[in-house]
């Protein structure tokens, strides 16, 4: 049996010497540290959270670094709402039924990038061409973007995906564990995060998913453009 190359070009961290870990470990905790009066000494974030007059709908997800309880290991976490997860499984969903119906000619034209020079105080840069319109047959003359938004309504009223509080590791991360966060909160916020820190070291830092699934009436009836759409429309109501 052949062995597979593997194409990474980088050590995981979890595959460095304890010495090195420990090391980025020491550095970490001083900038946890170091942002305690920012997000109050358990973890370290480049984002801004809890920013004042953000919308909720803009709020659902956030990453930030926190450190694990054996003294080497840093944990570089996502975290993200039921109601963002929800809508990126439907997503995939609804993206992957409109390919399906596409060829591969047609998909190579539809998600070709294309750009064009931008003249910029004597330097040329480079901006995407706006798309040209294309619709399809099998999408009833409908586009790809209209086609997938129509797909995505019909699962969310008809088969909406279950959703589970979950904590999923991942080892291939170059700076820390990868850890991937979904929590049943209406927004992230400073009180969710560190709830689901002390949630997760609870569980003995490792995957978990929650038994039941998140309540239907807790997730969106909506698609994400729709519900942005209303967003907008109140924000320029305000205006």
């Amino acid at each position: 049996m052949s062995r597979r190359r593997s194409t990474r070009k980088y050590t995981p961290y979890c595959e460095l010497s304890p010495r090195r870990r420990r090391d980025a470990f020491i550095r970490l905790r001083g900038r946890v540290l170091a942002d305690t009066p920012t997000f109050g000494g358990q973890f370290t974030s480049h984002q801004i959270l809890d920013e004042p007059g953000r919308p909720v709908l803009f709020n659902q997800w956030f990453d930030f670094l926190f450190l694990g309880m054996d003294g080497r290991t840093i944990w570089n976490a996502e975290i993200i709402t039921a109601r963002r997860h929800f809508w990126d499984k439907v997503e995939t969903l609804a993206w992957d039924r409109a390919t399906a119906l596409m060829s591969e000619e047609e998909q190579a034209a539809e998600f070709k990038l294309e750009f064009e020079p931008v003249g910029h105080r004597r330097l040329t840069m480079y901006r995407l061409k706006p798309r040209e319109r294309r619709i399809y047959e099998a999408f009833g003359g409908l586009t790809f973007e209209e086609y997938k938004e129509q797909v995505e309504a019909d699962i969310i009223h008809d088969e909406p995906p279950p959703v589970h509080e979950s904590f999923r590791t991942d080892r291939e991360y170059r700076y820390g564990i990868g850890l991937y966060i979904v929590v049943n909160a209406e927004e992230i916020d400073h009180e969710v995060v560190e709830t689901a820190i002390a949630r997760f070291r609870d569980q003995g830092e490792t995957d978990w998913t929650a038994p039941g699934p998140i309540p239907r009436e807790r997730l969106p009836y909506e698609t994400e453009d729709a519900t942005l759409a209303v967003l907008r429309a109140e924000s320029a109501e305000k205006r």
